[in-house]
């Protein structure tokens, strides 16, 4: 479904006078729009109206530089086409932190050029997650049931109708 709603959220701010009026190429553009659409569903998990202040240094200074390589020159068109997907999204639908969100864009992406720029942008490993581990004993057949009948489990709720 994210796949679905990212392609959508970036055919929409492509086709908007917003994107056009960025001065980008579309190619680069719409490259841009899809890692930060991305990013804000998938690592996120927000739609991008529901962004603030703090998600957006985290989307634009610890997750968008992964996606660039050491002096990429895409990089130095995130600004533009940021400041124009956060007026595209305040102006088509409600965005909640709008004002929040304009002012802290400048400094994330000075931050996210000076990172690229020395090359301190290594791609995010995915996080290795552990097995879940049951911390109770499986309950045998010929023991007492847990639902305190005073049966054995295999009487009461281990019963097979």
């Amino acid at each position: 479904m994210t796949s679905k709603q990212v392609a959508l959220g970036v055919a929409e701010f492509c086709d908007s006078s917003f994107a056009r009026g960025a001065g980008v190429p579309d190619a680069e553009l719409r490259r841009i729009a899809e890692h930060v659409v991305e990013l804000c569903y998938e690592r996120l998990g927000k739609e991008p109206r529901f962004l603030d202040a703090e998600d957006v240094r985290a989307l634009v200074v610890q997750l968008l530089p992964g996606r660039f390589a050491r002096r990429d020159p895409l990089a130095a068109r995130v600004r533009e086409v940021l400041d124009a997907f956060v007026e595209h999204v305040a102006a088509s639908r409600v965005m909640m932190n709008a004002f929040e969100v304009r002012q802290a864009l400048p400094a994330a992406c000075e931050e996210f050029e000076s990172i690229v720029r020395i090359g301190a942008n290594v791609p995010e490993a995915p996080a290795r997650s552990d097995p879940f581990v049951h911390g109770a004993s499986k309950l045998g057949r010929n023991d007492p049931c847990s639902c305190g009948s005073g049966k054995k489990f295999k009487k009461c709720h281990g019963k097979d109708d």
